[in-house]
């Protein structure tokens, strides 16, 4: 799992092919009528925002990130939402953002939309597990705290900080990595590859000479 990389997010809104539905300026008559709706929705959703003042839904938070990185308005308004918690959505439904919100007719231009660029489900996914690395620090403190304490609740804790640093392999692991090598693998190993074996076979008989003993 990657970080987000914001600068990839900006390269991201550039290029999307929306069916002459987007913020570009109208090139034909007919698209100056098109143009009036999306800004009339588009004001109308800054209205609604200010109306519900603390009330308002957490995704228009992500919504002006992504404006702020280059997004159309209603693609960035779609990928904030669909991204957003089920259970806090506003509209709870994609046909209800569509007509209530996008001023669109339907939610089959959101779906043409998606169709035809990748890249909108691609930021949806992207956005779902940003949260995991805004917390990361908080999470990693958190265990340090409980895995640090002289207490039997935290041995859960002492197991998982032990794994990550490389001073504890679980049985399973341990298992599975015996029928991994044969004579060819180990050939073809360098000197501290094999070196770097021999402490992990050693880590390996001390645990399970530790685990018989308990």
């Amino acid at each position: 799992m990657k970080r987000p990389d914001w600068e990839m997010v900006r390269q991201m809104a550039l290029g999307l092919d929306l069916g002459g539905d987007d913020d570009s300026p109208p090139a034909l008559r007919e698209d100056a009528a098109a143009r009036l709706r999306s800004e009339a929705a588009r004001q109308a959703l800054e209205r609604r925002r200010g109306e519900m003042g603390a009330q308002a839904p957490g995704w228009l938070a992500e919504y002006d990130r992504l404006r702020g990185l280059g997004w159309p308005w209603r693609v960035a308004a779609y990928i904030a939402w669909a991204s957003s918690p089920r259970r806090e959505r506003w509209p709870e439904t994609l046909e209800a953002l569509a007509t209530e919100v996008l001023g669109l007719t339907s939610a089959r231009q959101v779906y043409a939309w998606r169709r035809k660029n990748p890249a909108i489900d691609e930021m949806v996914a992207m956005l779902q597990v940003a949260p995991l690395w805004e917390h990361r620090r908080d999470v990693f403190d958190a265990l340090v705290q409980v895995a640090s304490e002289p207490d039997y609740k935290g041995h859960a804790d002492r197991k998982l900080f032990f794994e990550m640093l490389g001073d504890y392999i679980p049985r399973a692991r341990l298992d599975t990595r015996r029928g991994e090598l044969d004579e060819d693998d180990l050939a073809a190993m360098s000197d501290e590859e094999l070196r770097t074996l021999a402490a992990v076979a050693k880590k390996m008989l001390d645990q399970e000479e530790q685990e018989a003993e308990n």
